[in-house]
C-alpha cells in the first residue's frame, strides 16, 4: 500500500514536472521568434561623392561627404521617425547614398518598401542598393516574417540658411554729413562725435531704435582728433590736434586737462585682468622724441620705462604706428588674449604700415609683438575687431581675416563683402555688439564726410 502510494506521487510529480517544462519552452520559441518585430534598430547613411574635374569643388565635395559620413540618426519609435539631431551644413544634397539599417537580429524583414514624391507607390528595396534622399519625404515601410507593418519618415535635416554669409541691413543715417568722425558704444547707445568745417558735433542713438539726436557740446575741442576718442570705464577721453587733453563723463561735457605733455595720440584701452585696472597707451613728444605713457585719468601719464621689442631703449620704435592706427581692446579671462590688437597707421615719419601689433601690459612695462608680413592693407582708415574668435580689418570696403592674430592676412571668402550699396569709404567706425553684429558708421568717401550707418551678421553667429 505505501509503495503503490509513493508510486503514484513519484508519477504525479514527474507529470507536474514535464508539463511546465513543454510550456516553458513554447513561450520561449514564441519570444525568440522575430516575426512580429518590424523595428528599425539603426539607421546611417554614408554617401557616395561624384566626381568632379574642378579641384575647388571635389576639395569642398570632400569636407562635406567626410561630414555626411559621420552624422548619426535617432529613432522616435512611437512617432515613427528617423531623424539626424545635428543639421548637416546648409547646400547638402543626398542625391545618391549608401543607406545601413539594422533590424532585430534574430530575424530580418520580409521586406522594405521605400517611397518617394517621385515613386508614391514605393518600390521595394533589396537593402544594398543606394537611395535618393534628393525629394522629401521618404518613407520606409518594415514588413516582418509575421505581417506587422511598421513606416518611418526619414527626416533629413540640413540648415536653412548658409552658416557663411555675411547679410547686411541699412539703418537709420545721420541727420547731417561730416568729415572725420568716431562712434562710441557706451551701454547701449551709440555716440557719434564728427566735425563740419571747424563745427564739433555730437549725435547719440539707442542702439534698438537708432533715432539720432543731436546733442549741445560744451568744452569739446575744435580741432579735436576724432581717432583720439575713447572710452575707458564709462569715460570719455580726447585729444585735440596740439596735444591738448581732456575728458568727459557723459560724453557731452567736456574738460580740459593739465598733465605737462603734449599728447600724440591715445593709441586704446590696454586691458588688465579686472576692469577697473585698464589703463589708456598713449605716446607724447618730450623733447622731440616720442615715449609710451600709460594713465587711468589723462591726467597722472606714467612713462613706459621698458618695452619687449627695444630693451635698452623705451622709444617708439620707427616702425611703430604712432598715430591713426586701427585699435581694439581684446578682453578676456584668458592672459594670452588680453592685448590691444593695433593695425596699420603710420609712424613717426609719416610712412603708412602694413604691420599688426599685439600689446601685453606687464609690470616691467610693455609686451609687444610686431607682425610684418601682411602686404593687403596699410596705412590709416582701416578697422579692427575680433569676430568669431578671428581678427578682422577692414579697409577700402573689403575685409581680411587672420586665424593667427595678425601674423598673416586673407582676403574674406565673397559671402562675407559689403553690401555693394555700401560706398567705398576709410575712416569709418566699426562696432561689433553682444548680438554679433558687425556696425558700420560714417567714414569719408571721395574726400566727402558719409552719413550712412550699416549692420551685419554671420548667419553662422546668429546667438
Amino acid at each position: 500500500m505505501n509503495i503503490k502510494y509513493i508510486t503514484y506521487l513519484l508519477s504525479g510529480l514527474l507529470l507536474f514536472l514535464l508539463f511546465p517544462s513543454c510550456s516553458d519552452n513554447d513561450t520561449t520559441t514564441n519570444y525568440n521568434s522575430s516575426s512580429k518585430d518590424a523595428q528599425i534598430y539603426s539607421f546611417g547613411i554614408s554617401a557616395i561623392a561624384p566626381i568632379s574635374k574642378d579641384s575647388v569643388k571635389r576639395a569642398q565635395d570632400s569636407i562635406r561627404f567626410i561630414q555626411v559620413n559621420k552624422t548619426r540618426f535617432a529613432i522616435d519609435q512611437v512617432a515613427g521617425v528617423i531623424y539626424n539631431p545635428d543639421s548637416l551644413p546648409f547646400g547638402t544634397v543626398l542625391d545618391t547614398v549608401k543607406v545601413a539599417i539594422t533590424f532585430n537580429p534574430s530575424s530580418s524583414p520580409s521586406q522594405v518598401l521605400i517611397t518617394t514624391p517621385d515613386s508614391i507607390n514605393g518600390y521595394i528595396w533589396n537593402l544594398t542598393d543606394s537611395v535618393s534622399f534628393g525629394k522629401l519625404p521618404v518613407k520606409f515601410t518594415v514588413t516582418s516574417q509575421g505581417g506587422t507593418l511598421k513606416s518611418y519618415n526619414i527626416d533629413i535635416r540640413t540648415h536653412k540658411i548658409d552658416p557663411d554669409t555675411m547679410l547686411w541691413k541699412q539703418m537709420t543715417s545721420y541727420p547731417s554729413t561730416f568729415g572725420e568722425s568716431k562712434t562710441i558704444l557706451k551701454s547701449s547707445v551709440f555716440y557719434t562725435y564728427g566735425l563740419n568745417g571747424s563745427t564739433p558735433l555730437l549725435y547719440t542713438a539707442d542702439k534698438g531704435s537708432v533715432n539720432w539726436a543731436k546733442q549741445t557740446l560744451s568744452g569739446f575741442p575744435a580741432a579735436v582728433k576724432a581717432e583720439s576718442i575713447f572710452l575707458r570705464n564709462d569715460v570719455f577721453y580726447a585729444l585735440d590736434k596740439t596735444g591738448n587733453s581732456y575728458s568727459s563723463v557723459n560724453g557731452k561735457d567736456w574738460t580740459k586737462l593739465t598733465n605737462g605733455k603734449t599728447v600724440i595720440s591715445i593709441l586704446g584701452v590696454l586691458p588688465a585682468a579686472n576692469r577697473v585696472d585698464d589703463q589708456l597707451l598713449v605716446t607724447y613728444n618730450n623733447g622731440g622724441k616720442y615715449y609710451f605713457g600709460k594713465t587711468k585719468d589723462l591726467v597722472t601719464i606714467t612713462e613706459v620705462s621698458t618695452i619687449s621689442v627695444s630693451p635698452t631703449d623705451n622709444q617708439v620704435p620707427s616702425n611703430f604706428p604712432l598715430q591713426k592706427a586701427a585699435s581694439f581692446t581684446s578682453v578676456s579671462t584668458n592672459k594670452n588674449k588680453r592685448m590691444l590688437i593695433l593695425t596699420g597707421g603710420v609712424n613717426t615719419a609719416g610712412a603708412e604700415l602694413s604691420y599688426t601689433w599685439l600689446i601685453k601690459d606687464s609690470d616691467d612695462g610693455l609686451e609687444m609683438s610686431p607682425f610684418i608680413k601682411n602686404t593687403l592693407f596699410k596705412g590709416a582708415g582701416l578697422s579692427n575687431f575680433v569676430y568669431g574668435d578671428k581678427l578682422y580689418a577692414l579697409s577700402n570696403n573689403k575685409f581680411y581675416i587672420s586665424a593667427l592674430w595678425g601674423e598673416s592676412w586673407i582676403v574674406a571668402p565673397n559671402k562675407q563683402k559689403l553690401d555693394p550699396k555700401i560706398s567705398a569709404r576709410t575712416g569709418q567706425t566699426a562696432i561689433v555688439d553682444d548680438s554679433n553684429y558687425i556696425w558700420i558708421f560714417g567714414g569719408v568717401s571721395g574726400g566727402k564726410g558719409v552719413s550712412d550707418v550699416w549692420k551685419g551678421r554671420l548667419n553662422s553667429l546668429i546667438p
